[in-house]
């Protein structure tokens, strides 16, 4: 086991990768011996990191640093979606409480496999995130923004968001009904509909019901062109 770790390239080495070297059991207690030993750090579940113990505090410390570490083992794990991109997959370091923080930006993926040693940890961004924070509440308890355009686009994403589906009552139905023995021809639309599921649900207010309806039918209407 130990020189099977040595020779492999790279500073982070898996568990599944030491597999084929013995039974489960005895694997377990090779990696228990060799952090015991000072030869390997754990990063998290099934994920180590070459170390060394230092000759005067005899302290073990990784031969790398935990940016270096967590990258590789994310790489390993295939858990960024574009390992190459810069910016929309980039990879930001801070110092907080004398740790180490690696953001990985994961993409369309939810990940939350736990990377850490000591103070040093990774967090994990996606899409999904970056829309949650999108609808984030300003103080006040107001949406920051009411649309005027893409309207039906913005109440799409925030009932995706909020996971929130419009379902029929028996009271839409009874409305409907209503409207159509007084003789009025109002028919709501999916758009009309989300914006009374998530007035339901508490996501929005009934002003903000009644400013998104606003824009959206003034939006829609200035899209139909004359004949």
């Amino acid at each position: 086991m130990r020189l099977s770790v040595r020779r492999r390239a790279g500073q982070v080495v898996l568990r599944a990768e030491l597999s084929r070297l013995g039974s489960a059991s005895q694997v377990s207690s090779a990696l228990k011996a060799l952090q015991k030993k000072g030869e390997l750090v754990r990063l998290g579940a099934g994920v180590y990191a070459k170390a060394a113990r230092e000759p005067g505090t005899g302290e073990v410390r990784p031969l790398a640093d935990f940016g270096v570490l967590a990258r590789e083992a994310a790489d390993k794990l295939h858990m960024l979606v574009n390992p190459n991109a810069t910016r929309s997959r980039s990879e930001v370091s801070a110092t907080q409480n004398a740790g180490q923080i690696v953001v990985f930006d994961t993409g369309h993926r939810r990940v939350s496999r736990k990377l850490a040693l000591g103070s040093h940890r990774v967090v994990y961004t996606n899409d999904r995130m970056r829309a949650v924070a999108r609808f984030s509440r300003v103080p006040g308890g107001r949406l920051p923004l009411i649309p005027n355009t893409g309207v039906a686009q913005f109440v799409r994403a925030l009932a995706r968001v909020s996971q929130v589906k419009f379902i029929r009552t028996p009271l839409d139905e009874w409305a409907e009904t209503a409207t159509q023995l007084a003789g009025d021809d109002i028919r709501s639309g999916p758009v009309q509909d989300l914006l009374v599921a998530l007035k339901r649900a508490g996501v929005i207010s009934s002003d903000e019901l009644a400013a998104l309806l606003i824009n959206f039918l003034r939006e829609r209407k200035q899209s139909v062109r004359s004949v």
